[in-house]
């Protein structure tokens, strides 16, 4: 796979789902538009009727997502 497929590669609601071990209805609920500026939404794109998310956007999102600081451990859902 070459570094410019990587890029444009998309995952699935399933996919995400499995990824973050909870349910796809879960991934339907917290998506939102790429350019969406709330940081809790998961950046994606609606292609007819399907969501797909973005695989570089969908790994950023998740990497600032653990990063938050407090006190206790921030859940994602």
């Amino acid at each position: 796979m070459s570094a410019a497929s990587a890029e444009d590669e998309f995952l699935t609601t399933d996919e995400v789902a499995k990824r973050l071990r909870v349910h796809p209805t879960t991934i339907l609920r917290r998506l939102g538009s790429t350019n969406d500026a709330d940081p809790d939404r998961i950046p994606a794109v609606r292609v007819g009727r399907v969501w797909r998310i973005p695989r570089r956007e969908f790994e950023e999102w998740l990497g600032r997502s653990r990063q938050k600081p407090s006190g206790r451990q921030r859940r994602l859902f």
